[in-house]
């Protein structure tokens, strides 16, 4: 099992290893979205000590004498304190079915295709909060010519495309100096956010289904293995940046652990960047699938934020890709995006959620020390 649950296994919705945090979910088939279930609970006992076990147990049983059974008190009915006792599986089912229950899908079908996502808060409307347009193929041919340019940086960049085949949690904790130790509950913020993302993705490229570079240029040749879903928006790249959204409000609120957190939220959209470009590196992706994914888990790392009690109105976006753009952080802002097919949709209001918000009391608390 890796130490981060990164490409070693699902070291959690548990993280790190299971120490604690939703760790790697994701690894286990390269897309983000490995199993998590089981992730923090104890090993099935060898049958040797299941039945050293039994023994034993009969041939105690008599010391415990015949006093009256005690009633103990229940627990406090649906509590975010009782988060504290249940295994890191659960909490990852919790925070994943509180999100999803509040998003919405619009497809449009006509005239190329569109998928709208909008958020739906308690007892509101569903607001729209981000609408992608499906490319005509002839923007992919175009794109080819830049996935073909970036193809002489992969002996550069191989050992970081096999790292990143699962979760990169271990590139944000190093800009960090994240550790599992003392940093459990932030693991899990990291990981939950991943997942979350990816689910998010992998709903969005099901009915966008666009074929990956290599299904339409032989020349193309991928270094990993393609993936078995589709290529338009870059799941890495929503991973990324929906972690990258997160861990800079972290570091804003814990901004007097670090003497310089501008520098590291520098440092953290800047690795979000290269963990989408080495997808294209890797011959998997194409540049518009970065802005795509990049664009969809700002977004989501936006949401989370609100979910977590970090109160701020979202404005909506809308993407539509052009076949010349390449994907760069230095472009990645209003009003240099609007350039490269971005606009904004109206203003989106997410409410807090109490399980998420105890997950980042505890993700700060971690940052006293």
């Amino acid at each position: 099992m890796s130490y981060y649950g990164g490409v070693g296994g699902v070291g959690g919705v548990g993280g790190v290893g299971g120490v604690g945090g939703v760790g790697g979910v994701g690894n286990l088939n390269a897309t983000g979205l490995g199993g998590f279930l089981g992730a923090g609970t104890v090993a099935v006992y060898d049958p040797i000590t299941v039945q050293g076990l039994q023994i034993s147990a009969q041939a105690i049983t008599h010391a415990a004498g015949n006093a009256p059974v005690h009633t103990p008190g229940e627990l406090p009915f649906s509590s975010t304190g009782n988060l504290d006792y249940w295994a890191d599986w659960v909490r990852a089912s919790l925070y994943l079915s509180d999100f999803l229950s509040e998003l919405q899908w619009n497809i449009e079908a006509e005239p190329g295709g569109a998928v709208q996502l909008s958020h739906r808060a308690q007892g509101g409307s569903a607001q729209p909060f981000f609408e992608l347009v499906r490319p005509e193929m002839s923007v992919f041919v175009e794109q080819l010519k830049l996935v073909r340019s970036y193809m002489d940086q992969r002996s550069e960049r191989t050992p970081e495309i096999i790292s990143q085949l699962g979760f990169p949690t271990p590139y944000f904790a190093m800009i960090l100096g994240l550790h599992p130790a003392r940093n459990g509950k932030t693991f899990e913020l990291i990981s939950i956010t991943q997942v979350l993302a990816a689910h998010v993705a992998m709903i969005v490229k099901h009915h966008l289904a666009i074929r990956r570079p290599d299904r339409i240029d032989a020349t193309v040749m991928p270094i990993i293995p393609t993936p078995g879903h589709g290529s338009f928006p870059s799941a890495h790249a929503t991973e990324a940046f929906a972690v990258a959204r997160v861990l800079e409000g972290l570091v804003d609120k814990t901004s007097s652990h670090y003497p310089d957190p501008d520098k590291r939220k520098n440092l953290v959209r800047k690795q979000a960047e290269r963990v989408a470009v080495s997808r294209t590196v890797a011959g998997v992706h194409y540049p518009i699938d970065s802005w795509a994914g990049a664009l969809l888990g700002t977004m989501v790392g936006d949401i989370i934020l609100n979910k977590c009690g970090i109160s701020h109105l979202l404005t909506g976006l809308k993407y539509e890709a052009k076949g010349e753009s390449d994907f760069m952080l230095a472009h990645f802002k209003d009003p240099d995006w609007k350039a490269h097919g971005v606009s904004e949709l109206q203003n989106c209001q997410v409410s807090g959620s109490p399980l998420f918000e105890w997950l980042w009391g505890k993700s700060v608390e971690e940052f006293e020390l």
